[in-house]
């Protein structure tokens, strides 16, 4: 039986080694195994072929009989790790706290907490913004998405 962790460690060198990293992987029944990763410039095809060679070149198809497809996160998911938020440093993005509201602002920095940088409207006026910097202790992020705005 095939582990995450095992599947992890490996797709992790050679992600590691072409410039990205790991975000997840999911292991389904009947051994449908799903890797995620992301780069800072992003993920070509190559690169899926490049991790699934190296992948199977590990595991014996005949031996532990599974499915495995390599992909890119994805714009629409959620962050998962640290580095999908370093990547994303200066990008647009939807915050969904734990307690149900949400926050929508540019990313500045991302550590001990994600700091955004928010668009704000001035009281008793139509047209007039400013900026604030908003902290959000990690413990209350349910979760994080881009923004995608089609302009």
């Amino acid at each position: 039986m095939l582990l995450k962790e095992d599947i992890a460690k490996v797709a992790k060198d050679k992600i590691s080694e072409i410039g990205g990293f790991l975000v997840d992987v999911k292991i389904g029944g009947k051994n449908t195994i799903n890797v995620f990763f992301d780069k800072d410039k992003g993920v070509v095809v190559e690169d899926c072929i490049l991790i699934t060679k190296h992948i199977e070149s590990h595991f014996d198809r005949e031996i532990e009989d599974y499915e495995l497809t390599v992909c890119s996160a994805g714009l629409t998911s959620p962050f998962l790790v640290k580095d999908q938020y370093e990547k994303n440093i200066g990008k647009e993005v939807v915050v969904k706290l734990k307690d149900g509201t949400r926050k929508s602002g540019v990313i500045k920095s991302y550590d001990e907490n994600l700091i955004l940088e928010v668009l704000k409207k001035k009281k008793n006026t139509r047209k007039e913004y400013y900026l604030e910097e908003v902290n959000i202790a990690l413990l209350e992020i349910k979760e994080t998405k881009l923004k995608i705005n089609f302009k």
